[in-house]
């Protein structure tokens, strides 16, 4: 499971707060408080009803003038119980952020800025209600909301992550499958080494034999590692272009260097009395340089504008 990016999930709740903040003030006050203080049935009811149409709403509970939590907590069915290590009724939320928000505005409904709750152990919004009840009582409905699925919401992305865990697997595979690859390369360049040591044979071609092993190794190493950090241990954000432009960065670096050391190569084994390899040499320098330039281009043109 790719590990939450934290960072990523601010950024977004600041490029979209103002939108954010309007969608759960308009879910929040679509509710009807005064039905729900007293029975945790129809708060369990509400929560579920809530989950089928906000997949982000987590818990529903309501508050005293004080801060006391005056029914249990109603939690989504993505909400486990093992998760949930508070105590619900009775429990004193009067310092936390949320309750001292609600109760210094003026306004009916207010809505905190991200935090870790204490109860699911991740970045979370809370919407609150102020209302009075029949006892002429101010009370407060709060509703808790995962950030990162709100994100995941607001971004269209529900369907990709039910699939996502899919994908990381197949990329694993094949991003473990092209270093196995390299280390094989890398293995008979070894034993390339200990032959031209040990034999004494066509030392100048085993030498090239080994360098060129050596260098795809690296290449095919280097891609597979991009594979397992861009796609299966790392946060990607897909809508993001930065995204693809330091994956295509890598992939096209790493072919450079590769161009640019085989080219090397062959001058070299020109140089050694075999002129047959120059002009594929220096086609092969001139692919390289078009490539850098393109490189070059690529990234000046996606660069963002501070």
């Amino acid at each position: 499971m790719t590990p939450r990016n934290y960072l990523y999930l601010l950024k977004k709740y600041d490029e979209y707060q103002v939108q954010i903040e309007r969608l759960l003030e308009s879910i929040v006050t679509s509710l009807s408080p005064n039905k729900l203080e007293t029975s945790h049935e129809q708060l369990n009811e509400v929560v579920k009803r809530l989950h089928l149409s906000y997949p982000f709403v987590e818990l529903l509970y309501c508050l005293d003038e004080k801060g006391i939590q005056t029914t249990e907590s109603a939690a989504s069915p993505t909400v486990p119980d093992p998760k949930r290590r508070e105590p619900g009724f009775g429990s004193d939320r009067s310092n936390r952020v949320y309750y001292t928000l609600a109760r210094d505005n003026t306004a009916t409904a207010t809505v905190t800025q991200p935090y870790l709750s204490s109860a699911t152990h991740q970045l979370a919004i809370s919407a609150v209600q102020r209302f009075v009840d029949a006892d002429n009582a101010t009370r407060y409905l709060v509703i808790n909301f995962n950030l990162e699925k709100l994100i995941t919401f607001l971004n269209g992305d529900s369907l990709r992550r039910v699939v996502h865990p899919l994908f990381q697997v197949i990329y694993g595979v094949i991003g473990i499958m092209l270093v196995l690859v390299s280390m094989l390369l890398l293995f008979s360049a070894g034993q390339s080494l200990y032959e031209m040591i040990h034999e004494h044979t066509n030392t100048a071609t085993q030498a090239f034999q080994s360098v060129i092993l050596v260098t795809l190794g690296l290449a095919i190493f280097d891609l597979g590692k991009t594979i397992l950090e861009e796609e299966v241990l790392l946060h990607k954000d897909i809508h993001h272009t930065g995204s693809t432009r330091r994956t295509i960065a890598r992939f096209m670096s790493a072919i450079v260097i590769a161009v640019s050391i085989e080219s090397l190569l062959l001058m070299f084994k020109s140089l050694l009395g075999d002129a047959t390899h120059l002009n594929s040499a220096v086609f092969m320098l001139f692919a390289a340089v078009a490539l850098l330039v393109g490189l070059g281009a690529y990234l000046k043109l996606t660069s963002e504008k501070k």
